[in-house]
C-alpha cells in the first residue's frame, strides 16, 4: 500500500469515528432506529429461511414417502400388453400393475364393517411402491392369505384403541365375496402416493383375481432407473397412452416448490414493509440531524472537509445503525432456529410434511440476501439527507444558529 492508500483509510476511519460520535450524542433516536433494523432484519430473514426450510422438508417428504422416480397411470383399464409396452421404454426399470377397489373389512370380534380402499399387487412389487417408512408395525409383506392393514383399520379413529395387529385375522368383503386374511403388518397413518395408508388394505393380486375374476389393471406404476429420466418417460408414456391420467410426484413437487417460491416472495414483501418503515424513520432522523448540525457542517467544510466527506459521514451513520441492527438480529436467529416448526405448521395426524423436531435451517445465502436488502434500503433512506447536508453553503452554515 502506498501513502495515498493510507490517507484514504485514515479518512474513512475518521469519518466513521465522527459518525459514531454523532450517533452517540443522540443515542435515544439511534437506539430506536437500531430496534427498527433488528425487527426488519429478523422478520425478513425468518420469512426467507422459513420457506427455504419448508422447501427442503417437502422435498425430503416426497423422496421418503413417494419416490421421485415414480410415474403413475390411472383413469383407464390396462392389460399385460400395456405393461410390456411400458417396460420397453428407455429408462424404465420396472412396471408395477395394480388394482384399486372399494371394499369392506369386518373388525374381529364384532359385526362392524369398515369401508376400506383395497389395493391388489404382486407380492414381489410391494417394496417398489410402498416404502419401509410406511410400515407402522409388523412386516411389509402380502401373499396368499396375508395382507397389510391401514392404520385406521387397525386402530379406532375416535378412541385410538387397537383392534387389529400383526397376526390378527380380518374378513374382507370384495365383489360380494368374503375372504379371511392374516394381517402381516399395519401401515403408518398418512398417504403414500395414491395409497391411502389410513384406510387401505393391500392384498395379493392373484388372490384378488381369484375372488373377482378381474384380469385387467386400473393402476400402473412406472419406476424409472433415475429421477432425472422422469420427464422423458412421461413424454413417451403420454404418446402411447393419450387418454390415461399421468401422475408424477416429481411434477407435483415442482409445482409445490413453485408455489413456495411465490409464497417466499410474498412473505419477503410483507417483511420488507418493516424495512421500508425503518428507512423512513432513518430519513426523518437524518433530516433532523442535518438541521441540528448545520453549523457543525459549516465548520467541517471550513477546516477542509469536502462535500463527499460530509455525504460519507452521514451514510456512515446509517451504515453503523444497520450493521448493529443486523448483528443483533443475527444473534436472535439462533434461538429462533431451535423452534419446532412442526408445532407451528401442524397439518393434522393424517398428513404432515414437517415431522416433529423440524428446525429452522440457517441458510447463509438467504441470510446474506436479507443483510444486503436491509443495509441497502437503510443507506437509500439516508442518502437524500446526506446529499442535502453536503450541499449546505459554507457561509450560510457558519451563520446558522
Amino acid at each position: 500500500m502506498n501513502l495515498s492508500d493510507y490517507k484514504v483509510l485514515f479518512m474513512l476511519f475518521e469519518l466513521l469515528r465522527l459518525s459514531w460520535k454523532a450517533l452517540w450524542e443522540r443515542r435515544g433516536r439511534t437506539i430506536g432506529a437500531i430496534v427498527g433494523v433488528v425487527i426488519a432484519f429478523t422478520a425478513l430473514s425468518f420469512s426467507l429461511l422459513l420457506t427455504q426450510t419448508m422447501k427442503e422438508a417437502v422435498a425430503e417428504f416426497f423422496e421418503k414417502n413417494f419416490g421421485l422416480n415414480i410415474v403413475m397411470l390411472v383413469g383407464s383399464l390396462f392389460t399385460d400388453a400395456d405393461v410390456a409396452s411400458l417396460s420397453s421404454i428407455e429408462g424404465v426399470e420396472a412396471v408395477v400393475p395394480m388394482v384399486a377397489y372399494r371394499g369392506r373389512v369386518r373388525v374381529p370380534g364384532s359385526g362392524e364393517f369398515i369401508a376400506a380402499n383395497v389395493y391388489a399387487i404382486n407380492p414381489a412389487d410391494v417394496p417398489r411402491v410402498i416404502p419401509q417408512a410406511a410400515l407402522h408395525d409388523g412386516q411389509l409383506f402380502v401373499g396368499q392369505g396375508f395382507a397389510l392393514a391401514g392404520y385406521y383399520i387397525a386402530y379406532d379413529r375416535s378412541t385410538g384403541e387397537q383392534r387389529v395387529g400383526p397376526g390378527s385375522i380380518i374378513s374382507l368383503d370384495l365383489e360380494k365375496k368374503a375372504v379371511s386374511l392374516v394381517v402381516a403388518g399395519v401401515l403408518a397413518v398418512g398417504s403414500i402416493g395414491f395409497f391411502s395408508t389410513a384406510t387401505g388394505v393391500v392384498i395379493d393380486l392373484s388372490e384378488y383375481r381369484r375372488l373377482t375374476g378381474f384380469e385387467k389393471y386400473n393402476v400402473l406404476v412406472v419406476v424409472a432407473r433415475d429421477s432425472s429420466l422422469v420427464d422423458d418417460i412421461i413424454s413417451e408414456v403420454r404418446a402411447r397412452f393419450p387418454t390415461a391420467e399421468i401422475l408424477s410426484p416429481q411434477v407435483i413437487l415442482k409445482s409445490i416448490n413453485a408455489f413456495l417460491t411465490g409464497f417466499q416472495a410474498f412473505l419477503g414483501l410483507v417483511a420488507g414493509v418493516s424495512t421500508v418503515i425503518t428507512a423512513l424513520w432513518l430519513y426523518d432522523t437524518m433530516s433532523i440531524s442535518v438541521l441540528q448540525r448545520t453549523r457543525e457542517i459549516g465548520i467541517m467544510r471550513a477546516v477542509g472537509f469536502k462535500r463527499r466527506h460530509i455525504t460519507l459521514m452521514f451514510l456512515g451513520e446509517a451504515f453503523i445503525i444497520a450493521a448493529i441492527g443486523v448483528a443483533i438480529g443475527s444473534v436472535l436467529l439462533v434461538p429462533l432456529s431451535d423452534i419446532d416448526l412442526s408445532t407451528l405448521f401442524n397439518a393434522g395426524p393424517d398428513m404432515s410434511f414437517l415431522p416433529p423436531g423440524t428446525r429452522l435451517i440457517i441458510d447463509p445465502t438467504a441470510v446474506a440476501a436479507a443483510v444486503m436488502v436491509v443495509v441497502a434500503v437503510n443507506l437509500i433512506g439516508a442518502l437524500a439527507p446526506a446529499i442535502r447536508a453536503s450541499r449546505i453553503r459554507l457561509v450560510e452554515a457558519l451563520k446558522y444558529e
